[in-house]
Formats: C-alpha cells, sequence, structure tokens
C-alpha cells in the first residue's frame, strides 16, 4: 500500500483545507475561526490525542473524531473521555460529532455512563449521503457553466465513500472532473487532489492494476512513479531474468512508497506535530524532523 494509516491520513488533510465544509456537510453553519490543539495532557489521562478541535465562532469547541467501521462502546466512552477532560481543560463549551464509514443500524449510537448519564454525540455516516445525487449535481453545475462551490470541492474527494454509488465507477468520475483546469486552479486542484490520492488507495483496497489506473487519472504525484515502476519492470525484462522483474517492481513500489510519504510529510509540516506526521506517514519521526 502506498498510504500509511489511509482513512487518518485522509481525515486530517480534509480537515486542515476543508474545515468549514465539513462543518456545513453537518448542517451547522456557525463559522470555524480556527484549530485547537488536539492532545490532552492530565495526570489521570495520559497524553491523548483527538483527531480535530475546531474553535467556532460562538466560543465552542467541536471535537470532531473519526471511525473507521461501526462505531462500538469503547468508540464512544474514549470520545466521551476526550469531551470531559477537553472541557476541564479548556474551560469551554464542548461538542462532539463523529464521522463513521460503517453502518448507522450495526453501530451503538449512545454511551450509558449512568442511568442519569449518557454520552450521545452527533452521528454521520458516509454511507447515509446520497453520492450520485451530489456526483449529478456537480456535473449539471458543469454542464451549464455554474461555478463549484467549496462544499462541491469537499463533495468530489468524499463521493465514492458516500451510499448509492459505484465505487469505482465513480472514483474515476470525480479524478477526472479535478483535473479540468478550466474549472479549478492549480492550488484548488492541489487540496483536493492530495486527498483523493488516499480515496484511490483506499477504494483499490490492495488492487495494484487498479491503483495504478487510478493514478493515471489522479495525475499529481502519481506520473512519475507510475512511470519509474514500468521502468523498472521492463529493465527487469531485458535482462530476461524472472527474479530482477519482480525485484524491480518490489524496488519500484517502495522507493514510490517512501517518495510520496516524504512528499506529505512536507506538505504536512507546521500543519501537524512530527509525531503526527510520523504516524500518518509511516515515516520514522527523526526522518519527519530532518524534513
Amino acid at each position: 500500500m502506498y498510504i500509511h494509516n489511509r482513512y487518518d491520513t485522509l481525515q486530517k488533510l480534509s480537515l486542515i483545507d476543508f474545515a468549514q465544509e465539513i462543518l456545513l456537510a453537518m448542517g451547522d453553519s456557525r463559522e470555524v475561526v480556527g484549530f485547537y490543539p488536539t492532545e490532552l495532557i492530565i495526570p489521570t489521562f495520559g497524553h491523548r490525542f483527538m483527531d480535530g478541535v475546531l474553535e467556532l465562532e460562538d466560543g465552542t469547541l467541536m471535537n470532531i473524531e473519526f471511525q473507521t467501521g461501526d462505531l462500538d462502546e469503547n468508540f464512544l466512552l474514549r470520545a466521551a473521555q476526550y469531551a470531559i477532560n477537553l472541557r476541564i481543560v479548556s474551560g469551554r463549551h464542548v461538542e462532539t460529532n463523529t464521522v463513521s464509514t460503517g453502518s448507522r443500524i450495526s453501530s451503538e449510537k449512545i454511551a450509558l455512563i449512568s442511568n442519569d448519564f449518557r454520552f450521545k454525540p452527533r452521528l454521520f455516516f458516509y454511507a447515509d449521503f446520497d453520492g450520485l445525487e451530489k456526483l449529478i449535481n456537480i456535473q449539471n453545475k458543469i454542464k451549464n457553466n455554474e461555478a463549484l462551490s467549496s462544499s462541491d470541492h469537499y463533495d468530489l474527494i468524499f463521493i465514492p465513500l458516500m451510499g448509492n454509488v459505484d465505487r469505482v465507477k465513480v472514483a474515476f468520475d470525480v479524478f477526472k472532473i479535478v483535473n479540468n483546469k478550466n474549472i479549478f486552479n492549480e492550488k484548488e486542484q492541489s487540496k483536493i487532489k492530495q486527498c483523493q490520492y488516499v480515496v484511490a488507495d483506499i477504494i483499490a483496497d490492495g488492487n495494484e492494476e487498479l491503483l495504478n489506473e487510478f493514478m493515471e487519472e489522479i495525475t499529481m504525484f502519481a506520473g512519475f512513479l507510475v512511470e519509474r515502476e514500468k521502468n523498472l519492470v521492463e529493465s527487469g525484462r531485458e535482462e530476461g531474468r524472472e527474479e530482477g522483474r519482480e525485484e524491480g517492481r518490489q524496488e519500484g513500489m517502495k522507493e514510490g512508497r517512501d517518495e510520496k510519504s516524504v512528499e506529505i510529510a512536507i506538505n504536512l509540516k507546521n500543519r501537524l506535530s512530527d509525531r503526527e506526521i510520523s504516524e500518518v506517514t509511516g515515516l520514522p519521526i527523526e526522518e519527519v524532523k530532518k524534513l
């Protein structure tokens, strides 16, 4: 795989660049005015990091927690701990929203602390959003020469993970849309594509052939790596050695992963801590500190 902790990487990247759009997708019109530190340092709690904490215009701190798969009691209890301790540390009103790749039906929705104390965060599931409807809306805007909103840009990242879609087909559709330089400037493309790269890895799920096809569409970051891998394989063929082909392929994939991880790490400098960048990219923290 190219990406270490794929869903974590996707959520952190999207939260940094699309915090306001995430809030709007949740039906919340309050303005995001900044980010609050995600580390909680409490003697009885240790060093724990929340996924992301937004400062809102009314002074509220919103902790957004992401979960791969269904929500269970342990996840909800951990989110409750975060909420209580963040309230103690900050002295401010705290809200918790969760975003899950799982199923609403199969997920736990309330953590029962006692008969008088129930923790019930707001729950959002990608599967609840109609991805096909959002894609058609965007396609119609483009057809009618209407400008796409920042929320449309956000949707172009997550449509393949939403409900009512053929994941592979709509992944190709959204990758192609973002390639259109008449619709997006380079900065907009960069913000969307760095997230789409991770979505491609999630959808491919180990299918290297499909991942390479995705990369040919995404174009940013990928062209050099795909070409390099192809050249190494061809070199192995010319030498007429089966082991040469396999070793060449593995070397190409490893170098590709390493180079991509370094590129992501550089992009995240001054936005995440070195420890968080190390967790996201899989690079040793010593290497991250040198970038």
